[in-house]
C-alpha cells in the first residue's frame, strides 16, 4: 500500500523520536566501564558491520591554493580548494561508522521491513537488478538516505565525522595515505568507470578499516553546504539549500578526474531532493565517551 505524503512525514517523525530514545541507552550505545569500546560492532537492526572511530582530535580541511586557476580552464565556477579552507583541529567524541556503504540488498530489507515505498530511481518492478545486491544503493535522495538511517537507529555522518573516518589523525590526504596510485580505488576515470560491489578495492581502506571512502560512490552527509569557521571565502551557494557530498566516485567523464577532487577533504554540494547514479551513503552511530 502506498504511503500518502502526510503519512510519510509521520513516518520520518516516528523514526526521529525512535532515534532520540535509542540515544538514551540501548545495548548498542551504552557506556562501558573500562572506557574502551570494541573496534567492531554489528548494528542490531540492519545487521551492518560498523567500525570504531575513537574520540580525539584530527586535522580537517586544507590550506591548499590553486594558483593556476584551474577551474577557469575546465569551465567550472567554483575555485579549487577555497571552500575547504582553513585547516583546523577538531575534537570528536567516539562513534561507529558503517564499514561499507549501504547496499541494494540492505536497502531492500529496509523497504520490506518499514513499509516505506519510495524506491531508488533506477529499480524496476520494486527491486534492484539481478546480481546487484552487493552494489551500493544509488539514485536515493538525501531524505531517503536519512530515513534509512533513522530506521536503523543511526544517523548520516557530519562532514567532520566522515572526514575523520577517512583521514585518521595524521592528516593524510587519501584514506590509505598520501600517495595516489591508480587502481587503489574505484575513483574517477582511473577505476572501473562504473559501479562495483562494496569492498572490491581492498586498498581503499581508512585507518579505522572503513572501505570505499576514496571511491565507488560519493556519500550524503548531514551537513548543509556552508563556510567553515574562520573561512574568508564567499560563495553565493552557501546556506541551507544544498547538502554536502563527500568522497569521490566512479566517473565516465567530467572534471571530477582532477587531482583536487580525489582528496579526502574535497567537498561537493548537491540538491538534497536530487539523486545521482554515483551517489550513495553510509550511516553512523554516535557514542558517549565514558567519563
Amino acid at each position: 500500500m502506498a504511503l500518502s505524503r502526510g503519512t510519510k512525514f509521520v513516518f520520518v517523525i516516528f523514526y526521529i523520536v525512535t532515534l532520540i530514545f535509542s540515544a538514551c541507552g540501548d545495548s548498542f550505545d551504552r557506556k562501558i566501564k573500562n572506557s574502551t569500546f570494541p573496534t567492531i560492532k554489528i548494528s542490531p537492526i540492519d545487521g551492518k558491520e560498523m567500525v570504531l572511530v575513537p574520540a580525539g582530535e584530527f586535522v580537517m580541511g586544507t590550506n591548499k591554493i590553486d594558483d593556476e586557476k584551474t577551474h577557469l580552464k575546465i569551465g567550472a565556477v567554483k575555485p579549487l580548494f577555497l571552500d575547504q579552507h582553513p585547516t583546523r583541529k577538531i575534537f570528536l567524541d567516539s562513534y561507529y561508522i558503517d564499514k561499507y556503504e549501504v547496499t541494494n540488498e540492505e536497502y531492500k530489507k529496509f523497504l520490506d521491513s518499514s513499509g516505506y515505498d519510495e524506491l531508488p530511481g533506477h529499480w524496476k518492478n520494486g527491486t534492484y537488478a539481478e546480481g546487484a545486491g552487493r552494489y551500493p544503493v544509488t539514485h536515493v535522495t538525501w531524505r531517503e538516505a536519512l530515513t534509512y538511517a533513522l530506521w536503523a537507529q543511526k544517523s548520516l555522518p557530519t562532514e567532520a565525522q566522515w572526514e575523520k573516518a577517512a583521514r585518521g589523525v595524521d592528516g593524510r590526504i587519501y584514506p590509505w595515505g598520501n600517495d595516489y596510485e591508480k587502481g587503489k580505488s574505484n575513483m574517477d576515470i582511473d577505476g572501473a568507470r562504473g559501479l562495483v560491489e562494496v569492498g572490491i578495492y581492498p586498498a581503499d581502506i581508512s585507518p579505522y578499516k572503513a572501505y570505499d571512502l576514496g571511491g565507488n560512490v560519493m556519500e550524503w552527509t548531514m551537513d548543509w553546504y556552508q563556510a567553515y569557521p574562520g573561512s574568508t571565502y564567499k560563495n553565493p551557494r552557501y546556506g541551507k539549500t544544498l547538502k554536502v557530498l563527500r568522497g569521490n566516485a566512479f566517473q565516465n567523464a567530467g572534471h571530477y578526474f582532477l587531482e583536487a577532487y580525489r582528496y579526502s577533504f574535497s567537498r561537493t554540494e548537491a540538491d538534497p531532493n536530487d539523486y545521482f547514479v554515483n551517489v550513495g551513503f553510509r550511516c553512523l552511530k554516535q557514542l558517549t565517551t565514558p567519563k
